[in-house]
């Protein structure tokens, strides 16, 4: 778990991933939170149902890297945005994050709030020199959101930017 100004970051076990993407609101029911506008919507449905889940089965994998951390706004009693990391460091020191603010949290500095809370993290975890993320060449709120967070801009594959935020060592 991770305090920030407004949010406590939560990595969710299987079992309240499970009730995460059933979006019946149970899963703020067993964290004894106030139902709200939390979606779990494509691509990311997929990316747990297929990805996720399986990796959190899977005693190989570190559960920490691969499950979704929600963001809960502690004066709302809400879930208002949830984000990952896509994998344990690779040989270079490297983990990717990917993030998302649910559509009524948008434009109230969440994510920003967010990613600045798991780069904290990451930053206190052996092993870590990095965190890359990427942003579509039009979603310029995460851009935003990288940018307040000292990324900065490294590479362009097609409509996808990437950014990269290094530790000192």
């Amino acid at each position: 778990m991770i305090t920030t100004r407004r949010l406590t970051l939560v990595p969710l076990t299987l079992q309240q991933l499970q009730l995460h993407v059933a979006d019946n609101h149970r899963l703020e029911q067993m964290l004894g939170l106030l139902p709200g506008h939390r979606q779990v919507t494509e691509p990311l449905l997929s990316v747990i149902v297929h990805f996720t889940v399986p990796r959190l089965k899977d005693p190989t994998f570190d559960p920490i890297y691969h499950t979704i951390w929600i963001a809960i706004d502690r004066d709302r009693q809400q879930i208002v945005a949830d984000a990952k990391f896509k994998g344990e460091p690779d040989e270079t020191g490297t983990v990717e994050i990917g993030y998302g603010t649910y559509p009524a949290f948008q434009r109230q500095g969440y994510m920003t709030e967010m990613v600045s809370g798991l780069l904290a993290w990451a930053r206190r975890q052996p092993g870590i020199r990095r965190v890359v993320a990427d942003t579509d060449v039009e979603n310029v709120a995460s851009q935003k959101v990288l940018e307040k967070n000292g990324f900065r801009l490294f590479g362009r594959v097609e409509h996808l930017l990437w950014w990269e935020f290094m530790f000192d060592e």
